[in-house]
């Protein structure tokens, strides 16, 4: 398996030598260059980069233990943010904007095995690889296709203050169980720690366990019929103890309620196939969540990915997507008391991208974002967002 940064996909990854190894090493560097050209906080440019490692070992071809794989990935990451320096939307226009700081982390640490139609998964990983994902999205940059907005900012609003709830670059201890029920059918849970570090300290590694924070849960199921359709549908709860919106004690502290709940649905399909890996999918998930707590309480992605749009690079994705983030009325009574400014409820997005592999090591990807009212506001002009992606990877059998 190749290493998975939120974004990419099996294009990024350089070619593998010939013969299977039981050991594999996965060496990625991704960076970015990005501009805002107009709106949002301020115009200006930055440069982004993420440095990953990932060693996976087939433990049937390493100790004759069938079925299993044990995988440890790490990554370095940049220190500038393009969303909070320059745009200020409520998603980060980029997959790999860590959004508060430099930071090297364990990011998976996990031991995989396949028992007939059961697959299980434990350790440190992230959920966001496996749940509210159809295929398409990777090739999208923006953080809101590469997981359902409503479900990511579940317990990650600015005014609360915590890391969750499972995905890049935080990534918690969990159990994962899948079941194969048909061909076309399977189940799939997990359970994972809800604040994957401590808040406080963002850049230590560990395992961070509190009863405030509690623990992330997400059942879903999945449809697909063939290689190229899908349909999903989940449910998420977190069992954090988080702030209200717009609820305070008679001291003017904020009140707090446990739980956040919410659930997604989507689904993908190709609507023409021109022959071998070339044609036209097209996709959609929509998001929900309980209001109390969040900035973002339904979601809507919807888009469409050309595959081989030039029949002489059958390899390359052209992607267009539409999504829109909506805030309850209680975020929006809250910025209002405590800032008195009068919130949009919807901060519509655009992205256009085209992604081709150039030689077996290097991909690159120019990008084209548009987001209308960033963070809701609509005394901030529009963001114009510009960006070149690149990766440069190699795959080795150890």
């Amino acid at each position: 398996m190749a290493v998975k940064i939120p974004g990419a996909d099996a294009a990024t990854q350089a070619t593998a030598p010939a013969a299977d190894s039981a050991y594999q090493l996965n060496l990625l560097y991704t960076g970015e260059a990005w501009s805002n050209v107009s709106g949002g906080l301020k115009r200006g440019s930055v440069y982004l980069y993420n440095a990953d490692g990932r060693l996976s070992v087939d433990t049937e071809r390493a100790f004759g233990w069938t079925g299993g794989q044990f995988v440890i990935e790490g990554f370095y990451q940049s220190y500038n943010s393009l969303n909070n320096t320059f745009v200020g939307a409520t998603e980060e226009q980029s997959p790999i904007d860590a959004a508060c700081c430099a930071i090297a982390r364990l990011y998976q640490l996990y031991y995989e095995q396949v028992l007939g139609p059961t697959n299980i998964r434990a350790g440190i990983y992230d959920l966001e690889t496996e749940f509210s994902n159809l295929k398409p999205m990777a090739v999208f940059l923006s953080k809101n296709l590469t997981w359902n907005a409503a479900l990511d900012q579940s317990g990650t609003a600015s005014r609360q203050g915590t890391i969750g709830p499972g995905n890049y670059p935080y990534t918690p201890l969990a159990f994962r169980i899948r079941q194969t029920l048909s061909p076309e059918w399977s189940v799939q849970a997990v359970i994972a720690n809800g604040a994957a570090d401590d808040p406080n300290r963002p850049q230590n590694n560990g395992v961070f366990f509190s009863s405030k924070y509690g623990a992330m849960m997400i059942g879903e199921v999945d449809y697909t019929p063939n290689r190229n359709t899908k349909l999903m549908a989940g449910l998420w709860e977190l069992t954090a103890k988080l702030p209200t919106n717009d609820m305070f004690n008679p001291d003017g502290t904020a009140r707090y309620t446990y739980g956040d709940t919410g659930g997604y649905f989507g689904g993908t399909t190709r609507l023409y196939s021109g022959g071998g890996r070339r044609g036209l999918d097209g996709f959609f998930t929509v998001g929900v969540a309980s209001g109390k707590s969040t900035d973002i309480n339904k979601s809507l992605n919807a888009g469409l990915v050309f595959t081989g749009p030039i029949s002489a690079r059958p390899a390359d994705k052209l992607g267009f997507s539409f999504n829109v983030n909506a805030n309850p009325a209680s975020f929006r009574h809250a910025v209002a008391l405590e800032a008195g400014v009068k919130l949009d409820r919807y901060e519509p997005s655009f992205e256009l991208t085209y992604r081709a592999r150039i030689f077996d090591w290097l991909t690159v990807q120019p990008d084209v974002q548009y987001i209308v009212r960033p963070s809701y506001d609509p005394t901030v002009r529009n963001d114009l967002v510009i960006g070149l992606h690149f990766e440069i990877g190699q795959l080795f059998n150890l």
